[in-house]
């Protein structure tokens, strides 16, 4: 679910604009909206809170994501441009389409996992986002993980593993997912990383 916002004064005004601007004007500007941009997501995120069940505007968003952390931590990272307090809801909202789009969301969320790191507002965010999506679609998750490399997929879960010393509820459903999918090496690979990150945290 979306948390509903009072729509802000400026996108208030952009949309009044919008609504009267000719249509020439409006195609002379849309090759400033690059494939991916963080006014693009803005605009598609926008659309998605407007029309949340819309298929046409949950793909613009998805497309519009960015799709590795580099450019991730532009968008949402300290002094990102979409790094406005509510950098969080842009990475929520895949929560909220994950049912729908299970191998798109999956694809992403491992992308961009694999080469995070826990330090700010935006990563913490998606180590939820990952884990709850690991813990509701374990049989996807575990297909995506074993496209890593080793080393990819370690980084991934060491990732996760900060989640509370890992005793977060998501990540103690992965691993008893992954026991029950006849995944016990992954399972054990989760395991471990708990409990290094357990020692870590009594030190």
């Amino acid at each position: 679910m979306f948390q509903t916002k009072h729509m802000s004064r400026g996108i208030a005004i952009y949309l009044a604009l919008l609504l009267f601007t000719p249509s020439w004007a409006i195609a002379a500007a849309q090759p400033l909206y690059h494939a991916q941009s963080p006014e693009r997501l803005q605009a598609a995120f926008n659309s998605l809170k407007a029309a949340p069940t819309s298929r046409t505007a949950q793909h613009h968003f998805l497309k519009a994501f960015p799709r590795t952390y580099k450019k991730f931590q532009a968008y949402f990272g300290t002094g990102g441009a979409l790094a406005d307090g509510n950098e969080c809801d842009y990475i929520f909202a895949l929560s909220a389409l994950q049912s729908h789009h299970v191998a798109e969301v999956g694809s992403l969320l491992v992308r961009l996992s694999k080469d995070a790191e826990s330090q700010g507002n935006a990563p913490s965010c998606l180590q939820n986002v990952t884990a709850n999506y690991g813990s509701h679609f374990t049989r996807s998750f575990a297909v995506f993980l074993h496209q890593l490399s080793p080393q990819d997929r370690g980084q991934l879960i060491d990732f996760l593993a900060e989640l509370e010393s890992a005793n977060y509820p998501a990540y103690q459903s992965i691993i008893q997912n992954l026991k029950g999918l006849n995944e016990p090496e992954l399972a054990k690979e989760f395991q471990q990383a708990q409990a290094e990150r357990s020692k870590q945290s009594h030190r």
